[in-house]
């Protein structure tokens, strides 16, 4: 019998889908399923008695869902996808202070590196401890966290991530930046949750994605409310998926196995 694995979580989960086939024919002892919903949908959803259930008040649902609510109880590894630990507040925490102990100076307001430190943590902590609440201690569990934004998106223009531009100029963001993932992983073990930090061949520097893992048609040419830089495509989803199986199911795909070219909307 072929080992059950589940992909839940928000729109994000939608790389994986479309990486599905990749992913069945790579780990042919798996048998993997897939739950996602819309961001807002999924963190109204209601995880109780083993099962989780999308709220009947909320009908919008992801173009390749068709259902609304699993049991976990079947799976034996539960990745969760889409937690984003803050990181718009924290890259603006970054961004808007000069550190004390840092030698640039932008003549923003002065914090020093202990008190952003101990910011950084406790807003982490308390998204640890909110996963903790909703799913509770499950040694099946694996947290990932939503992938960070693609590097174009630094550029001007729809979609533009005007924290991640700006730290982007700063001398301690690659610091930082490696203490924030230190302390995501600190604080997931002091609740007792195992987390996957974002694989790094899938990264174009700090706090930023690698362009070409953007899903199709969605770059700054596209019409504005079809320009994406938050959303991946079935490469990092397959990518991803790799690390995860390497990592929790002690898995390496089959030799000869590459992601699709097929591209889905996540939205």
């Amino acid at each position: 019998m072929r080992e059950k694995i589940l992909i839940i979580g928000t729109s994000h989960t939608g790389a994986f889908y479309t990486a599905r086939d990749a992913i069945a024919a790579g780990f042919p002892d798996l048998d993997v399923s897939y739950f996602g919903l819309p961001g807002r949908v999924y963190s109204s959803a209601i995880y109780e008695g083993g099962v989780f259930r999308a709220p009947e008040s909320m009908p919008r649902q992801l173009a390749w869902m068709d259902r609304r609510e699993i049991d976990f109880a079947p799976f034996s590894h539960i990745l969760h996808v889409g937690e984003r630990y803050a990181l718009n507040h924290v890259m603006r925490l970054m961004v808007f202070h000069d550190v004390l102990e840092e030698p640039e100076r932008t003549g923003r307001a002065f914090i020093s590196s202990a008190a952003l430190a101990d910011l950084i943590r406790g807003t982490v902590a308390r998204r640890a401890e909110r996963l903790l609440e909703r799913f509770g201690r499950d040694s099946r569990a694996c947290f990932l966290p939503a992938p960070y934004p693609l590097a174009r998106s630094t550029r001007l223009g729809a979609g533009h991530e005007y924290a991640l531009a700006a730290l982007g100029k700063r001398a301690h963001g690659a610091k930082w930046m490696a203490l924030y993932e230190q302390i995501i992983e600190e604080e997931m073990h002091k609740a007792g949750l195992n987390v996957l930090l974002q694989p790094r061949q899938t990264r174009a520097g700090q706090f930023m994605t690698a362009d070409h893992f953007a899903r199709a048609d969605t770059d700054q040419s596209a019409p504005p409310d079809k320009v994406d830089h938050r959303h991946m495509n079935a490469d990092y989803g397959w990518q991803v998926f790799c690390a995860f199986a390497q990592r929790c199911l002690g898995q390496t795909p089959e030799s000869g196995i590459t992601a699709p070219a097929q591209q889905l909307k996540t939205g």
